[in-house]
């Protein structure tokens, strides 16, 4: 399939290469409404605006110590485990000398251009990526910024620039999550996951099907349920599996999603754990003061943070660019 390229999108708007190009520069002289038209039609379009930022001569850097923080919130929605990620970094980067300039996207195309455009002039010794983002505009960042390190996130490796990813052992806690119900007797654990192509999602459902297949239990698709992350989302999944009648005896799923799963046992007068158990992950100081307190994934932000920030800081000696992986652990509480 033929790539749409800005010529093809000036040709579309009746105007100049050289006017089409100025509207994806923030500072560039153009009418209002001519970019408007532009960045719209670029969008129809499907042209994906990448223009590189070079690297900065070493000696030109020495005296910078700001690194640039670009935080996707592509679906509007903050989470707390977003917000935990966020402040163990910016405090890690203090620790190390480094101010942290924070840059947010929320897909909105026109705003993400202008974001590229800051990109590309920024003076910044180093980036970090994370949060959720559309998938061609993550694609765009991680080709447009040298020596992105992706954090908590995935990225197809088909993309040509060069970048790290830092994030937890999704995998592993669902099967340290799912094998520990296994070993308490469930037998039917109900999953409930973000949106069904969110990387979490499927590391989450990999995770659970390895425990499946250890503890010799069958498969069953029907108990994979899809939401939004959020506490409203997970109880509204609840209330419908309970609708239909779906034979379950825990629910595996994060710990925000969990506050959704409380309430809505609650409402049904379902005791946690005699008649289901619950476990989370991400660690979550919500989750201490559930009653019962919820069973769930340990994760060492400040750990994770710190990695990221040495990785940073040693990349001149890094020669290669690795999908870095942080162990988690099971912290089992009174839920399950």
């Amino acid at each position: 399939m033929k790539t749409c390229s800005l010529k093809d999108v000036a040709q579309a708007c009746g105007v100049s290469v050289m006017t089409a190009s100025r509207a994806f520069r923030e500072t560039a002289v153009i009418l209002p409404e001519t970019r408007d038209k532009i960045l719209e039609t670029a969008e129809k379009m499907g042209y994906r605006y990448s223009q590189r930022r070079g690297r900065t001569a070493r000696e030109d850097t020495a005296g910078l110590q700001q690194v640039q923080l670009i935080f996707g919130n592509a679906d509007n929605r903050m989470y707390y485990f977003h917000m935990r990620l966020l402040t163990s970094l910016e405090q890690q980067l203090a620790q190390s000398g480094l101010e942290c300039l924070i840059r947010t996207c929320n897909g909105n195309y026109p705003i993400f251009v202008r974001l590229l455009d800051r990109v590309r002039k920024d003076q910044s010794v180093g980036t970090f990526i994370l949060g959720s983002f559309m998938q061609n505009q993550l694609e765009t960042l991680l080709d447009t910024i040298p020596d992105a390190i992706l954090i908590d996130n995935w990225a197809p490796r088909s993309i040509s620039r060069k970048f790290t990813s830092i994030s937890f052992d999704n995998r592993n806690a669902a099967f340290l999550a799912a094998g520990h119900l296994y070993e308490r007797g469930r037998k039917k654990i109900l999953l409930i996951c973000g949106q069904e192509n969110h990387f979490f999602t499927q590391e989450m459902i990999r995770g659970y099907r390895d425990a499946s297949g250890a503890a010799n239990l069958p498969f069953d698709r029907r108990c994979i349920r899809y939401t939004d992350f959020s506490a409203a989302g997970a109880a509204a999944v609840m209330r419908q599996v309970l609708e239909e009648g779906l034979d379950f005896d825990a629910v595996f799923t994060n710990d925000e999603m969990a506050t959704g799963v409380y309430r809505v046992l609650y409402e049904k007068k379902l005791r946690i754990p005699d008649d289901i158990a619950v476990c989370g992950c991400d660690d979550l100081p919500i989750g201490g003061q559930l009653f019962p307190s919820l069973t769930t994934i340990s994760l060492n932000y400040n750990d994770l943070a710190a990695y990221a920030v040495q990785n940073l800081l040693g990349r001149d000696q890094r020669s290669v660019y690795p999908e870095i992986r942080l162990p988690v652990t099971l912290c089992p509480r009174s839920s399950t």
